[in-house]
């Protein structure tokens, strides 16, 4: 038995945030009865979105169907679909469509979804109306894939990388035209070639949609398995295909399948479904914080498809023990603290007014003895309470099925310390701590603001700087982590903006530059504004520098000053931190939090 010490810092902020781009990705196998009924479990881990392969093209599967050839033309069938997005958006879950696969309008006689499309002008068409459909909705859709895995033979798609290059050429040419603000992308890269063969299919996809001038707002892959970090090189090995190609800096990197345990997976004879998949979940979630080009993860998957053992709930909804890490993590605020552990023990730890958090984890073969101590605490908090997720815990599983997370002891709060002396950590176990204040008062700030999509620039997308929006904080988060100079530049479409935008500032520290700038939107990008620095090219908005200079901007951004004649508050506000030094941070606040999601850990 080992004898670790861990302290936490709250005062001192640190590393990259903990940003909520973990989500989940479920099968199109997965009945959209059982989606339904099991939608609460998405809220409680405080996912941003749910990727779904759709399944369309085969008549057996529930959206099989929803587009079908008839004597009068295609006809749509939107009622399961409409369903399952309503379903999703009532419970905070964003749906991610990948379009996939083949819509029986294009299948050839006797063929199957996998088969190439035999009419590529109806298969745009078909691409066309489905977006079309949902942007007449309010655009709930945050992401739009075009295929699911085409290069996994014998799989999906009975084409050439060629011919994928073709069907995503069509497809988001369609999704554009029924949606000019959908954000798309591709290719869904399965890495089940050598990895050699998956880079040259890759290179050859980037190199065709760079001479076709086809958007690409975000960069795909799917990646199974833990042992040497396996996720992370496949990761570096797309990175530096995608960054051979500026023109494509735009794009962010989605690993929209992700599960630590590599195929087969049957049911009962893996570690899918008992406690060690914990730790290494937790362990995916530290390593991947730290690629911030990376903004969305899909764990796969979180509803059990009845296939394999894959799902983080079984098909009863029943919850398994990886299911926590999600829970756990979502409950974190963002704003991350200093942490000193040994590399036997991961670790994250974060605060703000409301809420302080830490997460420990065992990551060796060998029962941990810990002597955790938290300090820096603000006055604000009297109290801690502790969670484990252990062997006792997670038997209460057998009689509750969706067990709720329970405080097992509560801590003192003595002159801002928190101190948890000789417990004993054991393999696979977690300890979760929280303390929670009183919540601030209702906040008020750019009412009716609403930020419709965020949106990066990598200018050097191997840096690990980083420039999120965090919606339920409402604030942004620029850090330099270490880069100096230009860091990635975020831009927020924004609607129902007024006059002004008022900037709050949370908390900043370092050396460096923030300028802003807004692009206005009429019938188009008409106009832009920078405050601060000087002219220089934009790859969004207008396309071109901004119209006009203005004074730097500390706490009220004067929009409504340079506004075109006839413009109604929508556009595109961007951030770029210039001149930074290793430890530039920033935290501005544009809309009033959320409400917490959690009540206090139960007793």
């Amino acid at each position: 038995m080992g004898r670790e010490k861990v302290s936490i810092n709250l005062s001192s902020k640190a590393g990259i945030p903990l940003f909520k781009k973990f989500a989940m990705f479920d099968s199109g196998l997965v009945p959209l009865e059982r989606t339904c009924k099991d939608a609460a479990l998405f809220q409680r881990c405080r996912i941003s979105s749910l990727r779904m392969d759709l399944f369309i093209g085969e008549r057996s599967m529930e959206l099989g169907d929803m587009a079908e050839k008839t004597e009068g033309g295609i006809r749509y069938h939107w009622d399961k679909s409409d369903k399952l997005v309503k379903v999703l958006k009532d419970n905070r879950v964003t749906p991610y469509y990948s379009w996939c696969y083949v819509p029986l309008p294009v299948q050839p006689e006797g063929g199957s979804f996998r088969s190439i499309p035999t009419d590529w002008e109806k298969y745009r068409e078909i691409m066309k109306n489905f977006a079309a459909h949902y942007r007449e909705l309010d655009s709930p859709l945050g992401y739009q894939e075009i295929y699911n895995e085409p290069i996994n033979p014998g799989a999906f798609f009975d084409g050439t990388p060629e011919d994928y290059n073709k069907l995503y050429e069509y497809g988001v040419t369609g999704i554009r035209q029924g949606d000019p603000e959908a954000l798309v992308g591709g290719p869904a890269e399965a890495f089940v070639l050598l990895e050699q063969e998956c880079r040259e299919n890759i290179a050859g996809f980037l190199e065709f949609a760079e001479k076709k001038g086809l958007p690409l707002d975000f960069f795909s892959f799917h990646s199974y398995g833990f042992q040497e970090q396996v996720y992370v090189r496949r990761l570096h090995l797309m990175r530096e295909v995608l960054a051979e190609k500026s023109c494509f800096n735009n794009a962010e990197i989605h690993i929209n399948e992700l599960n630590s345990v590599p195929p087969p997976w049957p049911y009962e004879k893996t570690k899918l479904e008992q406690p060690a998949l914990l730790p290494e979940i937790l362990t995916v979630i530290e390593d991947l914080l730290e690629e911030t080009d990376v903004e969305l993860v899909h764990w796969a998957q979180m509803l059990d498809s009845g296939v394999d053992a894959l799902g983080l709930t079984d098909y009863l909804g029943r919850i398994r023990p990886g299911y926590y890490a999600f829970e756990l993590y979502g409950r974190m605020p963002v704003e991350r603290a200093d942490v000193q552990c040994c590399p036997d023990l991961g670790c994250l730890a974060s605060a703000d007014k409301e809420r302080f958090a830490a997460l420990l984890w065992n990551k060796s073969e060998e029962v941990k003895e810990i002597e955790e101590c938290i300090y820096g605490i603000p006055s604000a908090f009297a109290w801690a309470d502790v969670c484990v997720i252990d062997s006792q815990f997670l038997k209460g599983l057998e009689k509750d099925p969706q067990r709720r997370l329970q405080k097992q002891f509560r801590l003192p709060v003595r002159e801002g310390r928190v101190e948890l002396p000789r417990f004993l950590l054991g393999i696979w176990d977690v300890l979760y701590i929280e303390g929670n204040a009183e919540p601030e008062g209702k906040v008020t700030l750019n009412p009716g603001l609403e930020i419709r999509q965020t949106l990066h620039y990598y200018p050097n997308r191997w840096k690990r700087c980083y420039a999120e929006y965090d919606k339920d904080s409402g604030c942004v988060y620029l850090g330099a982590n270490g880069c100096e100079g230009r860091g990635t530049v975020l831009s927020l479409r924004i609607r129902n903006a007024g006059d002004s935008i008022r900037l709050q500032k949370v908390s900043c520290g370092g050396k460096g530059k923030l300028i802003l700038r807004m692009d206005y939107y009429t019938d188009g990008y008409v106009k832009a504004v920078q405050f601060g620095g000087k002219r220089e090219e934009f790859s969004r908005g207008t396309k071109r520098p901004a119209d006009i200079l203005a004074e730097e901007a500390d706490e009220l951004l004067e929009i409504g000053r340079y506004a075109p004649k006839g413009w109604e508050g929508e556009g595109l506000l961007s951030f770029f931190p210039e001149g930074t030094d290793g430890g530039y941070r920033e935290c501005i606040r544009l809309t009033a939090p959320v409400s917490r999601l959690f009540d206090n850990l139960l007793d």
